[in-house]
């Protein structure tokens, strides 16, 4: 069970570097009407990205040490 979390943390990381725009409309699907993120909101969330997915390989390795 400790690796479906690590897996999903991967998996949350990635979408956010790759596919931001997409959480910003799972996000905001009842708030806004044919609305776009901001170039801020996307850098962030590929920021963010980045630490979770560099998290998750951490939390990984920890595992095993």
């Amino acid at each position: 069970m400790k690796y479906i979390w690590i897996v999903l943390l991967l998996l949350l990381g990635i979408t956010m570097v790759v596919k931001p725009d997409l959480l910003w409309k799972i996000e905001h699907f009842w708030d806004v009407k044919n609305g776009e993120p901001s170039e801020l909101y996307i850098a962030l969330m590929r920021v963010m990205g980045t630490f979770c997915i560099i998290g998750s390989i951490i939390f990984f390795i920890a595992l095993f040490i």
